[in-house]
């Protein structure tokens, strides 16, 4: 019997893969959560006020191993990388949101939609909502096993 994550994560890879060229949201399943950033464009008052929560969460948010990708209308970015107007479009389809749209979009390790809301929900709803997730619960568990992190040099 094939394990229920490999099947979700395989669909998600089947729509990923239909367009070679488009971003491949398939590469984030089980290293990566996906927060994503949804409006007409850059602009929106809820995308710049979520940017400046993850800004001033920025440990909270990369110790959930959180990647933030941003899509606009015409054009879009993970992180500080630009994606491409192909991508973007793809990523609209993939995920059936029209041009108008906004939304905040949060995609799990298995890469299954956890939530969609507004763009101003709040960032700490977010990261209570990803604590609860039994992976992040294992990984918490593990990182209390393992012990406090040793500062590299």
């Amino acid at each position: 019997m094939i394990p229920r994550r490999w099947l979700i994560g395989g669909g998600l890879l089947t729509l990923t893969s239909l367009c070679a060229a488009e971003y491949d949201l398939a590469q984030h399943a089980w290293r990566e959560r996906l927060l994503i950033l949804v409006a007409p464009d850059e602009d929106d008052p809820g995308i710049a006020t979520q940017q400046q929560r993850i800004d001033g969460e920025r440990e909270a948010v990369l110790d959930r191993d959180l990647v933030v990708l941003q899509l606009f209308s015409d054009h879009g970015r993970v992180g500080d990388q630009p994606l491409t107007a192909q991508s973007v479009d793809a990523l609209r389809q993939q995920l059936a949101l029209d041009a108008r749209d906004r939304a905040l979009i949060l995609i799990g390790k298995d890469g299954g939609i956890k939530r969609r809301a507004t763009p101003e929900t709040p960032l700490s709803e977010i990261l209570v909502q990803i604590d609860a997730m039994p992976i992040r619960r294992n990984e918490m568990e593990a990182n209390t096993k393992a012990g406090p992190r040793t500062p590299e040099p």
